[in-house]
């Protein structure tokens, strides 16, 4: 059985290698540093997702910088950044997926991954983003 938040976890381990270590995006899609079985479905959203984002960089981070004005970007832990972009980019991207969802999947995957002080942070620049499309879209 396919799992979303398997993708997504995947996908947020892929950028923060890209991301850290410099790994070429064919490398992180190639998936051969994942030791766990991955269902075709999982490594097609994970796919999608890496290449939406890696594709997107510059964007957001620029979203990113925009909506932390408290604190310098470099300061955000990769782990975060690399959570925001994901988030974000799912956010714009993936409209059949309710903002919601995307929010509740990115503090799962800040709890799993970071810490439960950043759960805040990211939660609070996310559901600003989400607030502000959300305006976007309505015309106010």
């Amino acid at each position: 059985m396919a799992s979303r938040h398997k993708s997504r976890s995947v996908t947020l381990q892929a950028l923060y290698q890209i991301e850290l270590t410099g790994v070429s995006i064919g490398d992180a899609l190639s998936f051969s540093w994942y030791d766990k079985v991955l269902e075709p479905e999982e490594k097609e959203l994970a796919t999608q997702l890496i290449k939406g984002v890696v594709k997107n960089w510059d964007l957001l981070d620029t979203i990113i910088k925009s909506y932390s004005k408290n604190w310098e970007f470099e300061r955000i832990s990769v782990v975060n950044r690399c959570i925001l972009r994901l988030s974000i980019y799912s956010l714009i991207n993936q409209r059949d997926i309710p903002p919601k969802v995307v929010i509740n999947e990115a503090i799962e995957l800040t709890r799993e991954f970071e810490s439960e002080t950043a759960v805040t942070f990211i939660n609070g620049i996310l559901d600003a983003v989400y607030k502000d499309e959300l305006a976007k879209l309505s015309g106010d």
